[in-house]
């Protein structure tokens, strides 16, 4: 009896894991870099478990979560990464995301994030630790507010926040604006649009920090524009950024790149930037990515 009573309880856990649909993927990136003529290789690689599994009155749950490695430590895995881990619940109130996911203004701040290795169109906004987005309000409109409310635990680089995003879609063009209201008093905004057109993309981003240094004397422009023109396997980009902290420029970045799609996941890579406020940072690289 006592054995039956065991399997019984053993099974009430059992049975919801057995439920959910989980899938297993990630990537693996190498790459050879001379940064200024110091050579060097990187190793950068992600495991992703998803699963996801339906609930009661229309409700659906899934799990997304990455545990990351780096070329300093290939045994070790976290998930401490932005945007890492997180839960989301779905259903007809929208979507809730809860862990470590984007803030609003970090939600629409990748239009031209087209590179692997050398950088170039990286403007930033912390994450959060909840993103709410609302049911469809109308065709191609997405509204989402996100929350932290502290700037501790696990969630990342969130901050004590509530903020706001609004991106809308129309054919070919995205536009996009988002703000994070922070509770000491500053703001972070963050602006983007995109419009593709056949093989050819062209987008442009901006996030403005009134108060980046969280001390009330350095206000963080970034600025970034990027086209990217697809060819069959082949895709050629170029992007321009601009850094500026209290108006004045402290970095100005170009970077081109090639990326080759060899099929299977695997796609290789070309990639060189430069900065004109920092020749030490002046990056090429070449190396391969396998997705699967």
């Amino acid at each position: 009896m006592k054995k039956i009573i065991a399997l019984a309880v053993a099974g009430a856990f059992v049975a919801p894991v057995m439920a959910a649909d989980v899938t297993v993927g990630g990537s693996f990136e190498f790459a050879y870099k001379d940064s200024n003529g110091a050579t060097s290789t990187d190793v950068d690689n992600v495991v992703n478990i998803k699963a996801s599994a339906e609930a009661a009155n229309g409700i659906s749950v899934s799990a997304d979560i990455n545990l990351t490695g780096n070329s300093t430590d290939n045994t070790s895995y976290n998930s401490a990464d932005d945007g890492s881990s997180s839960v989301t619940v779905a259903g007809p109130f929208g979507s809730i995301d809860l862990g470590d996911t984007s803030s609003a203004a970090d939600a629409i701040d990748s239009t031209v994030e087209y590179h692997v290795v050398t950088g170039g169109g990286d403007t930033t906004a912390p994450d959060a630790a909840m993103l709410w987005t609302l049911p469809s309000l109308a065709e191609g409109l997405t509204v989402m507010v996100s929350n932290s409310p502290d700037s501790t635990g696990e969630n990342g680089d969130a901050g004590a926040h509530t903020g706001l995003a609004v991106k809308y879609a129309a054919g070919p063009v995205t536009v996009a604006y988002g703000y994070n209201d922070n509770d000491d008093g500053s703001k972070i905004t963050t602006t983007a649009a995109k419009a593709v057109f056949s093989g050819l993309e062209v987008g442009i981003e901006s996030v403005e920090d009134d108060d980046e240094d969280g001390t009330a004397t350095a206000a963080k422009d970034e600025r970034a524009v990027g086209v990217r023109y697809t060819m069959g396997d082949v895709k050629v980009f170029a992007v321009q950024m601009e850094t500026k902290v209290n108006n004045a420029v402290t970095k100005d970045v170009s970077s081109f790149g090639v990326h080759y799609n060899l099929g299977g996941g695997l796609t290789a890579f070309v990639e060189s930037s430069a900065d004109d406020k920092n020749a030490a940072l002046d990056t090429t690289a070449a190396g391969v990515v396998f997705a699967f």
